[in-house]
């Protein structure tokens, strides 16, 4: 894997690259640090090599010590001060189906009844290119950030007249206090995602509510088990852009909590 730190303020993992873009640059805030530090650990329990790249030599000899140092056991959590309240997994309309009517939400690996190994090499077309090991585990969002939407549209993404008017189908989100799902047994930091989960997260245990696209209501409706049923919620999508949208489930949840 290569760890490129920038000034573009970019943060994903393509094509076997962690483009982390400091919001200060050169300057590393905290919950940064806080994020690298678990990205080279997490890399290094993996067996994996870390390229790391920075045109500002200061950066990049600090990173490069501090992965020379660490050992690839240590537990490294998210900051506290870039925690929030609640994280979210998002999936399209057929996968979200599946994960009500079977109570759990599953890896690819369990989904799929493969290797992490045999999923990445089907795959590797993908402009992404995820390392074999993300296939083992159920990834999470803050409860905020849109990336969830953005990753279930991501294989048709709408245009921008069609974002802006509300001309998509946003993904089924399920949300999760962060409190709730850091219990976990299965949960890890990679330095990346707020928090990840190996194999399966039992919706019954951990779910704080699904929030459903209202256009899905009647295709969804028979699959939900009656011990979450109450934890189901329909929002109107349509004629709203996905921003909008975003701001809308978010208030809704925390309205939830109140």
């Amino acid at each position: 894997m290569m760890l490129e730190i920038t000034d573009d303020k970019e943060l994903v993992i393509k094509n076997h690259t962690y483009h982390l873009g400091l919001i200060e640059y050169p300057h590393i805030q905290e919950w940064e640090w806080n994020n690298i530090l678990a990205f080279l650990c997490y890399e290094k329990s993996k067996g994996r090599a870390v390229e790391v790249v920075c045109e500002n030599e200061d950066i990049l000899s600090l990173v490069q010590d501090a992965a020379h140092n660490l050992k690839g056991t240590e537990y490294i959590p998210p900051n506290e001060s870039a925690i929030e309240e609640f994280v979210y997994h998002a999936t399209d309309l057929n996968a979200a189906k599946k994960i009500l009517s079977g109570g759990k939400l599953l890896s690819a690996t369990k989904v799929y009844g493969k290797t992490g190994e045999e999923i990445a090499f089907e795959r590797r077309e993908s402009e992404w290119k995820a390392p074999e090991d993300f296939y083992e585990y159920i990834m999470f969002g803050w409860g905020t950030h849109l990336v969830g939407d953005y990753v279930v549209l991501s294989e048709k993404f709408p245009g921008e007249e069609e974002l802006q008017k509300g001309d998509f189908d946003a993904g089924v989100r399920f949300y999760f206090k962060y409190e709730d799902i850091i219990k976990h047994k299965g949960h890890v930091f990679d330095g990346y995602h707020p928090i990840k989960v190996k194999e399966e997260v039992i919706l019954s245990e951990y779910l704080f509510a699904c929030i459903v696209p209202e256009q899905y209501k009647e295709q969804i409706g028979g699959c939900i088990p009656e011990n979450i049923s109450q934890k189901v919620h329909y929002l109107s999508q349509k004629g709203i852009s996905l921003q909008e949208w975003n701001d809308k489930v978010v208030k809704y949840v925390k309205r939830l909590y109140a």
